[in-house]
């Protein structure tokens, strides 16, 4: 798969995704996506014409591959971060904090 395929495409177009309600795409391997998800955010922050490029990032186990190539590129090809904003998903701005109780010890 090249980055090409990553381009949205209309669902149910064509026999393969004649069922498809929703644009999906199926990689050969977790590290096939990896490397084709990181190379398209990299392309995005190179190619931005704004002052930032903002980031949503998700968090749990299921980026890490993505964050890994995405160091990768930066170590080894030089894709500098300077101009990234980030936002992670599990954050949650503008909530007022409050204490919970925890049955053992007070969080």
């Amino acid at each position: 798969m090249n980055q090409n395929d990553l381009k949205f495409q209309l669902p149910g177009r064509n026999e393969i995704t004649r069922f498809e309600k929703i644009h999906n795409i199926t990689f050969k391997n977790a590290t096939e996506a990896d490397a084709l998800v990181a190379m398209e955010i990299s392309d995005g922050i190179k190619n931005c014409k704004s002052e930032n490029f903002v980031l949503g990032l998700a968090t749990g186990s299921s980026p890490i591959g993505v964050y890994k190539e995405l160091v990768r590129l930066h170590k080894e090809e030089g894709l500098s971060f300077k101009k990234v904003v980030s936002f992670n998903l599990d954050e949650y701005f503008g909530l007022k904090a409050r204490k919970i109780t925890c049955s053992r010890h007070s969080c």
